[in-house]
Order: structure tokens, then C-alpha cells, then sequence
């Protein structure tokens, strides 16, 4: 998944995609890709992703993730309690003996608020201005490893501020949370309703399709939001330069505005091939958001194929045109607002959002997935079916 920046997501990736499909001719793919499996298409799994809910099918498990909220930074890693204080007691201890400017402790402060977790404040390194505050807090087998970043004068804020922000965690239980907070993996960080920077991104692999990855990021705007997905793709050409005239092999599924719910936004759906010719997809929905407001962030979803990492070479796409976008419809179609106690709602309010049509330049004779049918005519009907 491309990395947030200040601006807006990143195209890199899609620059890297279609430079792929340069010259390489992929008409008889679809014939290699398989048809998805009929499931029950109600075995899903419902994902608290920052402040939204997406469901997924059941077989889709999540393979890691990115998390930042009120100048913390998380991450997550599933481990037992023993490795837990192992892990902690080394970082502590790792830094006696260490000096900063020569004479006072590189280790500041080391605190215990409550059980579970752990405060260690200390300087970068020896000659620094700057220190680190990190959180440590074990919670039904997982480590959230939370750090801020200081200057000298704040160590002791930036203590205090990391005691409250543990305090602040709980955990998932029981299904969709209601109060306001933060989603991270397992648990929740209760917030005062205010705005601050926050981004979460997650990354989603599946167990019978191991080529299929699908990502979701979402982002606070801290000034305007960025440029619409579209209005982008010209820099992406551009960025090729002579190569964006010779592209061969492209194709464009579906593009156009595309509303979630209340959000505004746009897709993208192209096929082009992969570095061994065989066909492969990238499905991309965003909506901009709006500036510095927590329930209007910018959200972009990916689902990919034909994806193979760990120096496996990658193959055909294990899905064809058509049962991507059966998979695509499933997903983005429940992507929703999570209601809070504070808009007069509870967890089990947690629908998914009605959708608008996709875009309404669907030619006949294409999959019309959800929503109004975009055309007059005869259509196939289609129901949400998880891999």
C-alpha cells in the first residue's frame, strides 16, 4: 500500500503498474483466471479501521498495519505476556550505563502506571535535544508499543501525556465498540471528541486467494484536501514521460465518481499486466475528505491481484474481471461511519451505509454490482459473495 504523505496518497505505485504493462499483450488472460467460490455470502467479518467499519469475507485476515493519533505513534505485535517483559526489560535495560552530554542518565524516567504497561522517557542519543517517550501496554496477547516524540524542556509533558493516552486504551470486546475513540487491532482509544492528527492504514491478505491484498487507509486532512484521485492520473503519465505515449497492454475497467454513503469520491478499476505478462489488477476507490474533521477523513481502498511477495515470482490472477468485481462490490459497499453514543447511537446501528450507483457510464453488458442499474436494458443480478 502507497504511504500517506502531507499532500494526499502517493501514486508511486501506479506509476510502477503501468510502466509494467508496457508492450505485453494479455488477451487470452482471463481464460487462466478462476471463478470465485460460492459462500455464504453472510460469513463476513466486520473491521473497526480508525473511525469506520468495512466488512470483509471471513477468510481475509489482516497481515499488518500503520496507526498514528495525537502525535503517537502505534504499532501492534502479537506476542505472550513473558515475551512482552522480556522485550521491555531489554529496552530498559539497554540503556544503563549510557550517558547524555556526558554525565546525566540517557534513561530519564521509567514508570509503572498500571499493570500491563510501561513508561520509558530517554534521550535520542547522546548529544540530543530531542527524546523519545515510548508506551508499552500488553493486552490479551498483543504489544501496542506507543511513541512520541519530545524536546528536552517536555520530557515530563511528554510523560504525563503518555500515562493518560494508556489509560485511555480498552478493549475490543463483544463486538462493534460504541464510545468515541480511535480503532487499532483489538482495542480502542477513547478520545474527548476533538479532532486531532490521526491516520491508520491496514493490510489484508487472503487465505484461498493468495494473490489477493486489500488495503484501507484513512487520513485527517490537516490543511485542504488533496486533489481528486482522477485529476491525478495526468502526473502519473507525466511522471513516465515518453513512455505514457507507448503503454500497451492497460485497460480500464471502470472509473468515474463514485458516492459511499455521504462520501464523495472516486474509482478507479484497471487491469494491465504483471512483470510475467500475466493479467493483474488494481481497484482503487478515494474520497478527499474534508480539512481537520476527524469523521471526514481522506480514505483510499485498494484490492489487488496477481500480487505475490517473499521472492515468489508472480503468476495469474487467481480472479477474473468479473469476480473482482463481485469481491470490490462486497467490500466497498460497507464502508461506513461507526456510530458513537454521542450521535444517539449504539453498536448494533452499525449497518452498513446505503450506496449510489457506480459510475452511470457502465457500458452493457457489464456487471451492474449493488445499487440502481445505471442503464435500461437487461441486466445480471449479482449477490455479495466473499471469496
Amino acid at each position: 500500500m502507497n504511504r500517506l504523505n502531507r499532500n494526499g496518497f502517493k501514486l508511486g505505485r501506479w506509476a510502477q503498474t503501468l510502466a509494467l504493462a508496457i508492450s505485453i499483450s494479455i488477451a487470452s488472460e482471463n481464460a487462466n483466471a478462476q471463478p470465485m467460490s460460492q459462500q455464504n455470502s453472510a460469513q463476513v467479518v466486520t473491521y473497526c479501521v480508525g473511525r469506520y467499519l468495512v466488512d470483509l469475507p471471513a477468510e481475509a485476515y489482516l497481515r499488518g498495519g500503520r496507526f498514528d493519533h495525537a502525535y503517537v505513534e502505534i504499532e501492534v505485535e502479537s506476542m505472550p505476556h513473558d515475551k512482552f517483559l522480556e522485550e521491555v526489560n531489554t529496552a530498559e535495560k539497554s540503556m544503563e550505563g549510557l550517558t547524555h552530554e556526558g554525565n546525566s542518565p540517557r534513561l530519564v524516567k521509567s514508570l509503572r502506571p498500571a499493570d500491563g504497561s510501561r513508561v520509558l522517557a530517554y534521550w535520542k542519543h547522546e548529544t540530543s535535544i530531542g527524546a523519545i517517550v515510548d508506551g508499552y501496554y500488553w493486552l490479551n496477547g498483543k504489544r501496542y508499543l506507543f511513541r512520541k516524540v519530545v524536546t528536552g524542556s517536555k520530557i515530563e509533558e511528554g510523560t504525563a501525556l503518555m500515562t493518560r493516552f494508556i489509560s485511555r486504551v480498552r478493549p475490543l470486546e463483544g463486538g462493534i465498540p460504541s464510545a468515541p475513540g480511535f480503532c487499532i487491532p483489538n482495542a480502542i482509544v477513547l478520545d474527548d471528541g476533538r479532532t486531532y492528527p490521526e491516520s491508520t492504514t491496514l493490510y489484508f491478505e487472503f487465505k484461498n486467494k493468495k494473490d489477493i491484498t486489500f488495503d484501507i487507509s484513512t487520513k485527517v486532512n490537516e490543511g485542504n484536501p488533496p486533489e481528486s484521485l482522477l485529476s491525478r492520473k495526468p502526473g502519473v503519465m507525466s511522471a513516465l514521460g515518453i513512455l505514457g505515449a507507448t503503454l500497451g497492454g492497460l485497460r480500464t475497467i471502470r472509473e468515474g465518481d463514485r458516492k459511499i454513503g455521504d462520501m464523495s469520491g472516486q474509482e478507479w478499476l484497471i487491469a494491465a499486466p504483471n512483470d510475467r505478462g500475466h493479467r493483474a489488477h488494481l481497484f482503487t476507490w478515494e474520497t478527499p475528505g474534508a480539512r481537520r474533521d476527524k469523521s471526514h477523513p481522506q480514505i483510499r481502498l485498494d484490492l489487488e491481484s496477481a500480487k505475490y511477495g517473499q521472492g515468489v515470482d508472480p503468476g495469474p490472477a487467481s480472479l477474473n474481471d468479473k469476480d473482482m468485481l463481485k469481491l470490490w462490490e462486497s467490500i466497498l459497499g460497507t464502508l461506513r461511519l461507526r456510530p458513537t453514543d454521542n450521535d444517539g447511537s449504539t453498536s448494533s446501528d452499525a449497518k452498513p451505509a446505503p450506496q449510489n450507483s457506480a459510475a452511470q457510464s457502465l457500458p452493457l453488458g457489464e456487471l451492474a454490482a449493488g445499487g440502481a442499474y445505471p442503464q435500461t436494458g437487461n441486466w445480471q443480478c449479482s449477490a455479495a459473495v466473499p471469496l
